[in-house]
């Protein structure tokens, strides 16, 4: 059987991990040489301290000497450097021409990253680069960028794939992150720098082999590992061990590269070979413990087994990303959505200092409005999904809301944004959400000075202004469950919370006629409330920061109006 050629580093560590062997060894109860704990970790170290031709920034690491010492710094200054083609993207499609979103493929190693923020920024590594001078590139061209520094600094670090449990709810989405040495506490430790997550939990990232290995003894539902809407199952688990594999012996490829099982899995419906689940079991239980001896085993193991070695790639394809549309039958199928006429009129937006509960930031003021339309209920599932069917667009993660009349959920400020568009409308302004909210009403609700869940989806174990505690439901409601307000709209108290189209910040109490809110900010304005609120939180007039326009979640949805 022919050996796959490994890097001149690997071969380096085989021949220390030898000398160490033939020179310090002790007996184990079998005869065999072992390395001393010390010797072993000793000598992992070391390995983890060496670039691969993927983490070595050549003649570039000059641009290291002035970085800061701290993690949180360094992820901070990464993720300056970087656009995440799924997470940031759809923000900045104005300033990013098509062809760049997604460069994975044109920067695969960190030297050529360095090259590649030169050519757009001679400064180096900034803090304050320009978006349109970043890379669109992925967690796992972060977690190589953060291993190249730290390995300059003798600091080691290795790159590890699997799937994490935050950034998508009740999902584990496959990920790449880095684990770094911990001196002082002679530990490692796990590093997201795409999210600058420092020394998290364990329990909140799977790694590859652990993945597997609960598959097998059936404690996952592997279909909830991957991408949602667009792999997931027993190739995603698969498509992670090879990748985490090379990585753990020193080579962190691409996330278009991969091996030859995948394949196999794809064209047998997820399907391996008696032969291919043994070497996965094997693989999977050496990784549990990285030491010396395991890696040699790997790396064994890996040489002799074609079917596990990264030897292929993914033919480069156009990436569909969330927030593009086709023009091809873009305008069928359009969902038909019922509209509620809403008065002009002019109201007190805002809360009096005597509501329970009120914030800061509800300075109550009067406002005049236009007369718009609104649609009756928040955007449902069903009507969502028609946009995607006839965008391209990937459907969002609904969990156990994917049913036609849920409020669509998972969807950022620009998703609900990029909808109403396409239906020729817009998202509210906040005073219009609250004036509609109020429906003419000048309490606290829409249904009173009090609230409970048996008038709307809320946490009823926290009523406004009554002792009647009541259920908690904990989920999601179809759109409607419960009467309308008097302008005939439904869901404007608990349920889901709902976009706005304003910037987040303090009230232009001189702005009284159509206000729009400020001009720039950082978060959008969401309304309403959700199932996990406590009542006080869904009033009319409640704010509550706003969001990241970027965020998805299962509790933020939204409606449309037009004019």
């Amino acid at each position: 059987m022919k050996k796959r050629v490994f890097k001149l580093f690997s071969l380096i560590f085989i021949f220390l991990l030898a000398t160490y062997c033939q020179t310090d060894a002790r007996t184990s109860n079998h005869g065999d040489k072992l390395l001393t704990h010390e010797q072993s970790n000793k000598t992992v170290l070391d390995f983890y301290r060496q670039y691969s031709s993927f983490t070595d920034p050549g003649e570039y690491k000059y641009l290291y000497k002035n970085l800061p010492d701290s993690l949180p710094e360094l992820c901070s200054l990464i993720r300056s450097q970087f656009i995440h083609p799924y997470a940031e993207l759809p923000k900045y499609f104005e300033q990013i021409p098509k062809e760049r979103w997604d460069e994975s493929l044109k920067y695969p190693t960190v030297k050529s990253v360095l090259q590649g923020l030169l050519s757009y920024d001679s400064r180096g590594l900034v803090t304050d680069r320009k978006p349109k001078h970043r890379l669109v590139l992925g967690c796992r061209d972060y977690a190589i960028f953060l291993a190249s520094i730290l390995k300059y600094r003798g600091i080691p670090a290795r790159v590890r794939c699997g799937h994490a449990t935050y950034l998508i709810p009740e999902f584990h989405a496959s990920h790449t992150i880095c684990e770094v040495w911990n001196e002082n506490d002679k530990r490692w430790m796990l590093v997201d720098p795409s999210t600058g997550m420092i020394d998290f939990s364990r329990e909140k990232f799977d790694f590859s082999n652990d993945a597997w290995l609960k598959m097998q003894k059936k404690e996952i539902d592997p279909n909830l590992y991957g991408f949602p809407g667009k792999y997931s199952g027993l190739v995603s688990i698969v498509g992670k061990i090879s990748p985490d594999l090379a990585s753990i012996l020193g080579t962190e490829y691409t996330i278009y590269q991969y091996a030859p099982v995948l394949d196999y899995a794809f064209q047998n419906n997820n399907q391996l070979t008696p032969e291919h689940i043994e070497t996965l079991n094997r693989i999977s239980e050496l990784m549990k413990t990285i030491n010396a001896d395991n890696i040699s085993k790997l790396q064994e193991i890996y040489n002799n087994n074609p079917q596990i070695q990264i030897t292929k790639t993914f033919n480069a394809k156009e990436i569909k990303t969330e927030n593009v549309t086709r023009t091809k039958d873009s305008s069928k199928n359009k969902p038909n959505i019922e509209f509620v006429d809403i008065p002009g009129g002019t109201f007190l937006m805002g809360s009096s200092i005597s509501e329970n509960g009120r914030q800061d930031d509800e300075i109550q003021h009067e406002v005049t409005l236009s007369s718009f339309k609104m649609s009756k209920y928040p955007v449902s599932v069903e009507q969502y999904n028609s946009f995607c069917a006839a965008t391209g667009r990937k459907r969002p993660w609904y969990g156990q809301n994917d049913h036609d009349k849920m409020p669509v959920s998972q969807v950022s400020w620009y998703d609900a944004k990029s909808f109403a568009e396409w239906m020729g409308c817009r998202l509210p302004t906040e005073a219009e959400w609250e004036y509609a909210a109020r429906a003419k009403t000048t309490t606290v609700f829409n249904t009173g000075d009090y609230l409970t869940a048996e008038q709307a989806n809320i946490d009823g174990s926290q009523p406004y202004n009554t002792d009647q505690k009541s259920e908690h439901r904990k989920r999601l409601l179809p759109v409607g469950s419960f009467p309308s307000n008097a302008f005939g709209l439904y869901d404007m108290h608990g349920n889901i919370w709902e976009w706005c189209s304003d910037w987040y910040g303090a009230y232009d109490t001189s702005d009284k006629l159509n206000p729009k809110g400020p001009e720039t900010g950082t978060r959008k304005v969401d309304r309403g409330g959700g199932w996990y609120d406590p009542a006080w939180r869904c009033r009319s007039a409640y704010r509550g920061g706003g969001d990241p326009p970027d965020n998805r979640g299962t509790g933020i949805g939204f409606r449309i109006v037009k004019d």
